[in-house]
């Protein structure tokens, strides 16, 4: 796994993480656990029929489209983009250690219904400390808060996308910063997450954090079994579209992600 800079080692951090928990979950497993283990609670029900993905997914489509019918200019690859939306403080929750803990034991009791041993190792990783903030400290390199349900989307996206290509590579800073604007104008544009509550906010948050250092780790492990790592790409690709997201209509550059051509 490529180290651009000292904050690009956070995914190489997140893996081990997971790989030092001896997590012993099966080939087969493996790829169950990354297709259902959350999913149902990384969109939960205060997205409704607007799904976060679907709008990440058509937000650029959209504006270009927009441009064309309003006669304005598309924006050119060296113009500059917004950083951060002026109401981005609907982005951060409060978050409290009870609710995290609730939805840890969830995560586990999901993983439980797919692979028993795989659980006990995710509630024994868990029970060593403070996962969420271990991963907190791990992504502030990279101007990434562990509060803020755009920036968890941020290394959620980043990390689905290379797992559906076989890989983890690790984002440039540049590339973490393009995609970070973009996911916290989209999560705004969605309305209900931007207005949600903080126990939502940290519920949806938990599960992005927590699943992209599972992807990671599955990926990770599966360098040198190229069925599983196949496996596991099918089974992140899947996920995403039960969430609207098409990770192969889409490329990842220094501007963040664009439309695939």
């Amino acid at each position: 796994m490529a180290h651009t800079d000292k904050g690009g080692s956070v995914k190489h951090l997140l893996t081990i993480i997971i790989l030092t928990a001896s997590l012993g979950i099966s080939s087969e497993a493996n790829a169950q656990v990354v297709d259902g283990w959350g999913w149902s609670t990384i969109i939960p029900s205060l997205t409704h029929s607007d799904p976060l993905g679907m709008m990440l997914d058509d937000r650029m489509a959209q504006d270009e489209e927009r441009a064309r019918r309003e006669g304005r200019p598309l924006p050119s690859d060296d113009a500059p983009r917004a950083t951060a939306p002026a109401d981005a403080g609907n982005l951060l929750y409060r978050p409290l250690k009870a609710r995290r803990s609730a939805n840890l034991a969830a995560f586990v009791q999901k993983t439980r219904a797919v692979d028993p041993k795989g659980a006990a190792d995710l509630q024994k990783l868990f029970a060593e400390g403070d996962f969420i903030e271990r991963i907190g400290v791990l992504v502030a390199p990279q101007g990434l808060q562990i509060d803020d349900v755009a920036d968890a989307y941020t290394l959620w996206w980043i990390t689905a996308w290379h797992a559906a290509r076989g890989n983890n590579d690790t984002p440039t800073p540049e590339i973490v910063s393009a995609v970070k604007a973009q996911a916290a104008r989209a999560v705004l544009a969605t309305g209900e997450i931007a207005r949600a509550s903080d126990a939502q906010k940290q519920e949806l948050a938990e599960a992005l954090w927590v699943q992209s250092a599972l992807i990671d780790g599955a990926v990770e492990q599966a360098q040198r079994d190229p069925s599983r790592l196949r496996a596991i790409g099918d089974a992140v690709r899947q996920g995403a579209k039960g969430m609207g997201l098409d990770l192969d209509a889409i490329e990842l550059t220094s501007k963040g992600f664009v439309p695939a051509t």
